[in-house]
């Protein structure tokens, strides 16, 4: 892996005037591609932004990785590969969240097919180090063009659903 130093006018449209005097850590991975480090005070919070192609919505999509500055691990590298492989087994489990979610606002509301109505725009990767992987994924849909649906998980089973906007 290298670290290098992308331009100021890419980190300006990204994080504003404050970063003007701090060079940001850009990290070229062969893997993810290159990866701007955002560093926090509490380092459990540091993490990696970047966005990749994610065979199953063919097309590119944001992720964040959580991780240090020693860089996204291979437990994460094979977690986005198995996400990826494993996806329709994930949209079947998120599909009936998805629908008792939207039914608050749409009575009878019913996903005709996922692929068409849903499509994905970010992950968060955990860090996979210790204990249960919390972690999401995040949508955009034709049924609202305001809002996202936020779905978060734990290990591999979905927990709650947020339509945010």
């Amino acid at each position: 892996m290298k670290i290098f130093y992308n331009n100021f006018a890419q980190v300006k449209d990204k994080y504003g005037l404050f970063r003007l005097f701090k060079k940001p850590t850009i990290l070229q991975d062969a893997f993810w591609g290159p990866l701007l480090f955002v560093a926090s005070k509490d380092a459990s919070k540091n993490h990696y932004e970047g966005k990749g192609y994610f065979s199953p919505a063919k097309s590119l999509i944001e992720y964040i990785i959580k991780a240090g500055t020693e860089g996204p691990t291979d437990k994460q590298k094979q977690f986005y590969l198995d996400l990826q492989a494993d996806f329709p087994a994930y949209t079947h489990k998120i599909k009936p969240l998805i629908e008792n979610e939207f039914r608050n606002w749409k009575e009878n509301f019913f996903i005709k097919d996922f692929n068409k109505e849903f499509k994905i725009v970010h992950i968060t990767i955990p860090r996979l180090n210790h204990g249960p992987a919390s972690w999401d994924m995040v949508f955009e849909t034709v049924h609202d063009a305001n809002h996202q649906v936020i779905i978060d998980f734990i290990e591999d089973q979905p927990r709650s659903v947020l339509i945010d906007g």
